[in-house]
């Protein structure tokens, strides 16, 4: 029966009618959530990762099939989107830990203005906007938590996340520019 009731909400969906979408987001969100919030372990980013799931959802429904099972197409493009998560955050925490790792001990160093690291990292955080520039010294320089900036900054920590992530890749591509060619590189791949 449930496949039935599947397969008509999926026709709906196909058809572009908000009705199957949300009769679909209704009875599997909260599974979906359960399964995401498994494998990643953090509210929020399982409520973004729910989102990005049924975001997809409605982006290809044209491409879904009626015989097709929708929970299991679901299931998996919230598994995939878990995992790349996942990867990613592991990816942007190592390269995180490195450029604080090298702030930090080369911060001291004031006497050696030929240390060109030391020089890249911060051209790189002066390119950034005033707030990013706020966002990162809070938050990796100084050991904010996102609440904390967020309450300091008055933005929301969603936004002070944001801000974080443009920084920290900012920051990482500033160290493989290929105008830095005679410069040892700090390698922030696995």
């Amino acid at each position: 029966m449930a496949k039935i009731d599947d397969k008509a909400l999926v026709s709906l969906l196909h058809d572009g009618f908000s009705e199957g979408f949300d009769s679909l987001y209704w009875k599997y969100h909260q599974l979906i959530y359960m399964n995401v919030y498994k494998f990643v372990k953090n509210r929020e980013e399982s409520q973004d990762i729910l989102q990005d799931v049924f975001a997809t959802l409605w982006e290809s429904r044209q491409s879904i099939r009626q015989e097709q099972s929708v929970s299991g197409w679901l299931f998996v493009i919230s598994f995939n989107k878990s995992v790349n998560h996942v990867k990613r955050k592991i990816r942007h925490s190592a390269a995180e830990d490195k450029v604080v790792s090298f702030y930090h001990a080369h911060r001291d160093e004031s006497d050696d203005v030929h240390d060109e690291h030391y020089q890249i990292l911060h051209a790189a955080i002066r390119e950034l906007s005033p707030q990013k520039q706020k966002v990162f010294t809070l938050c990796k320089l100084e050991g904010k938590s996102y609440e904390e900036a967020a309450q300091l900054l008055n933005i929301s920590r969603h936004t002070v996340k944001e801000y974080l992530s443009l920084a920290m890749y900012a920051v990482r591509d500033a160290f493989k520019s290929p105008a830095q060619n005679n410069i040892t590189r700090i390698s922030f791949s696995n």
